[in-house]
């Protein structure tokens, strides 16, 4: 027979409840509560099975009982301290698949396993991926926000937001995020006040124009196209028609509801823009191979904020050093696990614009870019 939920041996004994509880408070004066109740399981109540015992007999036995009560109370409650040998847990969710995404979540973990100081066999990647799927990343962000992870990286406006909705507790890590402030999951990017923190992308696109007009020949119609369901990508393009319209460049605009609307969205571009700007979106870049192949039948400059330069028929990239913005909120992440509040951390921002040209795009186009580039 066993004490229940306790799995400890009950011996039918010779001390009473009644005077066990005596003794509990003999040897470990002010400790009733649970420990008194689960002492009860250990003996009979009264009058059953009693024996005569002489003091010191029942002393000993008092403090085995205790002794017993405190190991079963130490195995279930205690452990070892977080950093203290045990593996770290932590989730990867990311809104899609990309060579770009790859990229980032690599920098990602190299700059968290640089921060913490743990080796890579200390650190369980839990890797989550939405695939583009709006109804994946809502079931997904539950999903990790139940789980037993100690934090939470997440690539992906969308996938932030459904995150943060859930969970207000755990760490959240945002890496490339293009506006939490008005995205709402922070209060400032200098002190984030709340559980989200990271890196952000955003790069005024007056910054990217700047360098775009000094390619010949240049260009008077730019398209681009976006999810408007992303709140970045609207403040985005918004600040890319404003910065645009200043230097006498027309964007044109096509929208999508899913990757799978891309390829239609760039043949959509054809005739009515010179070039075509994919920005930090998040659909249009899981489907640029298709937008590329588009902007080659119809000899358009095709540049992508971030991502692979080398895509045939993609003219240039340029934008923040998205590995680089990965190590960043990696290091960040470290910082919290070190027991920094994420709300006490500011979120990275990128340094500089680089512009990486494809050289046989370019020669193809007849296009040449300043010396500078």
């Amino acid at each position: 027979m066993t004490v229940p939920a306790t799995g400890v041996p009950w011996i039918p004994g010779p001390i009473a409840g009644d005077e066990l509880r005596s003794l509990i408070r003999d040897v470990v004066p002010g400790t009733l509560g649970d420990l008194e109740r689960t002492a009860a399981h250990f003996v009979p109540p009264r009058n059953e099975g009693r024996v005569k015992i002489g003091r010191r007999y029942r002393r000993l036995a008092g403090l085995a009982a205790v002794g017993l009560l405190l190991s079963a109370c130490g195995s279930a409650g205690s452990g070892s301290p977080a950093g203290s040998g045990n593996t770290v847990k932590i989730a990867m969710f990311q809104i899609a698949s990309n060579g770009l995404f790859d990229q980032i979540q690599a920098g990602f973990k190299q700059g968290f396993l640089q921060q913490s100081g743990l080796k890579a066999d200390k650190v369980q990647w839990v890797v989550k991926n939405a695939q583009g799927s709006q109804t994946s990343i809502e079931a997904i962000a539950k999903q990790v926000a139940d789980s037993d992870v100690s934090m939470i990286e997440v690539l992906g406006t969308p996938a932030v937001l459904a995150l943060a909705h859930l969970e207000h507790r755990k760490p959240i890590i945002a890496v490339a995020m293009g506006d939490p402030v008005g995205a709402g999951v922070a209060k400032s990017l200098g002190a984030p006040g709340g559980n989200v923190t990271g890196s952000i992308d955003y790069i005024e696109p007056s910054r990217l124009l700047d360098q775009l007009i000094q390619v010949k020949p240049a260009f008077q119609r730019i398209g681009t196209i976006y999810n408007p369901s992303n709140q970045n990508m609207q403040v985005w393009v918004k600040a890319l028609k404003s910065a645009a319209a200043a230097r006498g460049i027309k964007v044109v605009e096509a929208s999508v509801g899913s990757s799978s609307d891309v390829r239609a969205a760039a043949r959509s571009l054809r005739g009515r823009a010179d070039a075509v700007l994919v920005g930090p979106d998040s659909d249009v870049q899981t489907a640029v191979p298709s937008v590329a192949q588009v902007a080659r039948d119809a000899r358009q400059q095709l540049y992508l904020i971030g991502g692979d330069a080398s895509t045939p028929g993609v003219l240039a990239t340029l934008g923040p050093d998205y590995p680089g913005l990965g190590r960043m909120a990696g290091v960040i992440a470290g910082k919290v696990h070190g027991g920094t509040p994420p709300g006490q951390v500011p979120f990275a921002r990128p340094a500089a614009v680089q512009l990486i040209p494809n050289s046989t795009t370019a020669g193809q186009l007849g296009v040449t870019f300043p010396a500078s580039g």
